[in-house]
């Protein structure tokens, strides 16, 4: 298939609005092991048991340490696997400071050095970090970030659109190192249908593995 089938569709997609619901209960561990982790919810759920973020509330947050909680909550609102929650927070100096050097320092162009201080925090993979380079509205090469996560590899994995054939042999093992070449492929094919890299990464993550190319009359 060629994505630029489905431009229409791409182009009015509600990124911003697209939203998740987390419950209070789900931090609950963390919070007894992180002091502050408990007074930022106070705040982010006050009388509420659930919380609701879409993107939109991200990008619109001013405190860094908001923002990498919101994104968190955002992505991953059922919870995180095991210890990854805790032991991200346990070095959450580490990553508030990387992101802000990042933000506060374009353009980029060295992305490797970035991605070994990611690397060094247990639970830090490519699929969170890559949610906080986007809602930290950080580029390398002129290429904003995107999220890219298992499920955006596996649409590239089974070959569903053309445009995106030299990310086939793409898989979790070496994704980071096919990051770069995946946001320019990304902002390439943007710019070929008249619109945001941001779309291409929606549309990817819910239609991607969903679509089957017909011959429509």
């Amino acid at each position: 298939m060629n994505i630029n089938t489905y431009a229409t569709l791409i182009s009015n997609l509600p990124v911003r609005q697209q939203c998740f619901t987390t419950k209070r209960k789900t931090w609950l561990k963390a919070e007894n092991e992180i002091s502050w982790l408990k007074q930022l919810n106070d705040k982010l759920f006050g009388e509420n048991t659930t919380l609701t973020i879409s993107r939109q509330d991200i990008f619109e947050t001013k405190e860094p340490r908001e923002i990498i909680i919101k994104t968190i909550y955002w992505g991953y609102s059922g919870g995180m696997r095991g210890t990854h929650f805790v032991n991200i927070l346990k070095h959450i100096d580490t990553i508030e400071n990387a992101l802000l050097q990042l933000r506060d320092y374009q353009p980029k162009t060295d992305f490797n050095s970035w991605k070994q201080i990611f690397n060094k925090v247990p639970g830090l993979g490519l699929s969170t970090y890559s949610k906080l380079l986007y809602f930290f509205k950080i580029s390398f090469n002129e290429n904003p970030c995107l999220i890219l996560d298992r499920r955006l590899i596996d649409v590239f994995k089974c070959k569903a659109f053309n445009d995106f054939s030299q990310l086939s042999n793409i898989r979790y093992s070496n994704a980071s190192s096919n990051y770069l070449d995946f946001l320019k492929l990304v902002s390439i094919v943007a710019k070929k249908i008249n619109t945001r890299e941001e779309n291409i990464e929606l549309f990817l993550f819910t239609f991607g593995n969903n679509l089957k190319a017909s011959n429509m009359k």
